[in-house]
């Protein structure tokens, strides 16, 4: 049988020393490589894509923007529930969204750019773009890959809506 308080003490001396290590440094932590400014352009790019979409709102309230990960990877998307009529004059519940995925792609500051599109429960072809982050030219691509992005999707979105005629005025008649 070991002793147990002798054990103890060993874990317990053990624990000490391994605390008294000199902290890691910013190049340990990979702080110095251009992660945190890639991380801030990210950021950047993030609220670009965003601003597209509040204008789009503006012009389809009925949209709300969401923020998260999907897939593994960081997402922005917009997205609304509606009520539409089929080809047979009956009323359907209809999903629309344009959800951007961004992917940062190995230690380089490469950033894929996914935009996978619905538009009123059809999925269109999605796309991608890639960039570096450090790169302004690249930077610039991505930017504008979003903005065609939104516009495709506006373009198909507004398109697909179901024309409805305006309703008929009623002649009103009066009596005497």
């Amino acid at each position: 049988m070991t002793n147990f308080r002798e054990k103890l003490k060993e874990i317990r001396a053990t624990q000490e020393q391994q605390s008294r290590r000199t902290p890691l440094t910013d190049e340990e932590l990979g702080l110095n490589d251009g992660t945190e400014e890639c991380l801030h352009v990210r950021d950047e790019l993030v609220r670009h894509i965003e601003r597209t979409m509040k204008d789009f709102i503006g012009e389809a309230r009925a949209f709300s923007i969401h923020r998260g990960f999907f897939e593994g990877k960081y997402s922005i998307s917009m997205a609304c529930d509606e009520l539409c009529l089929n080809e047979r004059g009956e009323v359907d519940k209809c999903y629309s969204r344009i959800n951007f995925l961004l992917s940062p792609l190995g230690p380089d500051h490469i950033l894929e750019e996914t935009a996978k599109l619905t538009v009123l429960n059809r999925d269109l072809q999605k796309a991608k773009a890639m960039g570096r982050l450090d790169w302004e030219a690249d930077l610039d691509q991505l930017r504008t890959f979003g903005e065609a992005e939104m516009l495709r999707f506006a373009e198909a979105y507004f398109a697909a809506r179901p024309r409805t005629p305006a309703p008929e005025k009623k002649e009103e008649t009066v009596s005497h």
